[in-house]
Order: C-alpha cells, then structure tokens, then sequence
C-alpha cells in the first residue's frame, strides 16, 4: 500500500493523518501532500517516521525507493 493510497483510504481521518506525520516530520502539511502525489520523495528519516506514524513498513508505503536504489 503506497503513502497516497494509506492516506486516501482515512476518509473520514484524512487531514488529521496528514497534520499528525506533518508534525512528527517537522514538515509543513504542503510538503506531505508532494509526498502523497509523488512530486518529491521524503529523505529515509522521514521515511521511516511516517512509517513508526502509519504502522505501515517503508517499502510498501515508498515502493519506488527500490527502484532508485537499484538504478
């Protein structure tokens, strides 16, 4: 499950998640956001924060991160 499809499937929760991991990144809700439509990646730090946040692991929320590691 990718960081856009975890949040998108919070409807009723959607902005409250999305200022929770804001705040625990120490990151302006905009940043979140490009992160959720893939505009920008979060550094691994963040990454990983997001992760501790959703309960979700990092390659399933970044699933891209191994294709830019292998290239």
């Amino acid at each position: 499950m990718a960081f856009k499809d975890y949040v998108d499937s919070l409807p009723n929760l959607r902005e409250e998640k999305i200022k929770e991991i804001a705040e625990a990144t120490c990151s302006h809700v905009n940043t979140v956001y490009r992160w959720m439509n893939g505009s920008i990646t979060p550094p691994p730090l963040k990454q990983k924060v997001i992760s501790l946040v959703t309960g979700v692991s990092i390659d399933e929320l970044f699933p891209d991160n191994k294709k830019e590691i292998e290239q």
